[in-house]
């Protein structure tokens, strides 16, 4: 399904073109290069080893990005939300996409040719320099994913997915953790690195610690203070 909107007029203030691109006459190029398409909870925006033609960005909902694994057990790398950038690592000399994006529930995206995009970093050097920026903390992150994931136990690496989760969908009024509904247990483990059954095992013991409630599928957070204690944060 494809959705018309202008960058002119966009809300999305987190979006790196929005955010570092002010001129008008670039925008309104921007708008007749550029689709917007709605994903259907689950439906690939791109898989792992697909031909990188486009450069996506997320103007609504959340994306599951992650390693395709051996026996369907995958790495989620990491959950993207409104605003953040899709589809860059595919622009590495081989130019396949490197890792896959799934719609997590539906979600508009807006994507631009990779050729295009790339005439774009020269037009407008702010751009440029933050998406360098984008890349180094996400190499980052992941640097101290690596890290942690390599010393941390069970149930550390369970806290962790929990606070990562909480950073990326946020929590309600009520300290839930927003639509995790959407996310099974075997998500949360591919997060981590784990099997589902650990980390439903580790959530029924926070529950008894009373640093969670859960109710159905919904997840309340307690005591965020206890999660960030349990991995020193």
């Amino acid at each position: 399904m494809t959705i018309n909107r202008s960058c002119i007029v966009c809300d999305n203030l987190t979006c790196l073109i929005k955010k570092h691109c002010s001129d008008e006459v670039i925008l309104n190029d921007i708008d007749q290069n550029k689709d917007i398409n709605l994903y259907r909870n689950r439906q690939f925006i791109f898989q792992e080893g697909d031909f990188t033609k486009n450069v996506f960005f997320i103007l609504s909902g959340k994306v599951k990005v992650f390693l395709m694994g051996a026996n369907e057990k995958n790495q989620i790398v990491r959950f993207s939300k409104r605003g953040d950038i899709l589809g860059h690592r595919g622009f590495i000399p081989s130019g396949v996409y490197p890792v896959s994006a799934q719609a997590i529930f539906d979600s508009e995206i807006c994507y631009l040719p990779k050729k295009y995009f790339f005439n774009l970093l020269d037009k407008v050097p702010e751009l440029t320099i933050n998406l360098m920026l984008s890349f180094a903390n996400e190499l980052f992150q992941e640097e101290t994913k690596l890290r942690n994931m390599s010393v941390f136990n069970v149930r550390e690496k369970v806290a962790v997915a929990l606070i990562t989760i909480v950073k990326s969908f946020g929590l309600d009024e009520n300290q839930n953790i927003v639509d995790i509904d959407l996310l099974s247990r075997q998500d949360i483990a591919e997060l981590v690195g784990l099997k589902a059954n650990q980390v439903t095992k580790v959530l029924s013991d926070f529950k008894v610690d009373g640093i969670i409630e859960i109710v159905k599928n919904k997840i309340k957070i307690t005591s965020y203070g206890a999660l960030e204690k349990i991995v020193s944060y």
